[in-house]
């Protein structure tokens, strides 16, 4: 289910950014820097949006549970860019910003891209699991 974001700007502190910087605001939609969020995992997230970015650009994003997390632009066609997280967000995150989603309307049946995308967070969390407690069995 998409959901819908908007850009916002922030302008640099006293540090020596000399640019200002993106931030990505879940469940707003109101300027002319609105983003849909397609697909969002435990590792990055699709967007669409035409707010022009170059691959390679770095932003944050506002998760409800996480606060701001960094996120790198890895690729782009048109107006879709996939981005993906310094670090992989907490199921229970990823839990809380879907809940923001749209609401599917009633009586009808998630389509099968969505349910393959639910399979594949799913997925990617079991993975994740299995990758630390091999991790921890290693260390012992």
């Amino acid at each position: 289910m998409p959901m819908l974001a908007q850009f916002e700007e922030v302008s640099p502190r006293t540090d020596r950014r000399r640019s200002a910087r993106r931030e990505l605001k879940l469940g707003v939609s109101a300027s002319e820097q609105n983003v849909t969020v397609h697909d969002l995992s435990l590792t990055g997230a699709l967007l669409e949006t035409s707010v022009p970015m170059l691959v390679g650009q770095v932003f944050q994003v506002e998760l409800p549970d996480a606060g701001k997390v960094s996120a790198t632009i890895v690729w782009n066609s048109g107006e879709y860019y996939g981005c993906q997280f310094d670090y992989p967000i907490a199921p229970s995150t990823l839990s809380a910003a879907l809940l923001r989603s749209a609401p599917a309307r009633p009586g009808t049946e998630p389509d099968p891209v969505s349910e393959l995308r639910a399979l594949s967070n799913e997925v990617e969390h079991l993975s994740l699991m299995m990758e630390r407690a091999l991790k921890r069995l290693s260390r012992d």
